[in-house]
């Protein structure tokens, strides 16, 4: 599948947000969504589009600050998993991390996220440490993982 990234506009922020209610069972409200968007020098908010069909297939928002950044966020629609997007998504950050001088990204994922822990080990993130109970909700320990490029 071939995609086209481009930096979330508001008119978005619907589409984006089913992908999230359907992917976290803690989901960012639309307003929380846009706030983090909102703050261009330090974040991003990008969505990832079907070339030929321009459906929004997933997104990522990113905050940086000088070498490091955090993936606050990364999702593919559900019918669209396994089906290498996750990968295509973390190469995008990784290429917008390099273009920006970023040596380290950090994340936290659900342990019981296998999917996505697979992904994340799969792509050269190394696990740093864990937060016990960190999630609620299902209650969940966060795997904090961080990759060097």
């Amino acid at each position: 599948m071939n995609l086209v990234f481009e930096t979330a506009k508001k008119d978005d922020l619907h589409e984006i947000h089913e992908i999230e209610i359907a992917s976290f069972p803690d989901p960012w409200s639309v307003d929380s969504l846009w706030a983090f968007a909102s703050n261009e020098q330090v974040r991003t908010l990008v969505c990832a589009r079907e070339k030929e069909s321009r459906e929004l297939v997933g997104y990522y928002a990113l905050q940086y600050v000088l070498d490091e950044a955090e993936i606050a966020i990364i999702a593919v629609k559900r019918k669209f998993r396994r089906q290498g997007l996750g990968t295509k998504l973390l190469q995008e950050i990784s290429d917008f991390a390099k273009e920006r001088g970023i040596s380290k990204i950090h994340l936290e994922v659900r342990s019981e996220n296998e999917a996505a822990v697979h992904l994340y080990r799969s792509f050269g993130f190394e696990e740093v440490g864990r937060r016990k109970n960190y999630y609620e909700a299902p209650r969940d320990d966060a795997i904090l993982f961080t990759l060097s490029i």
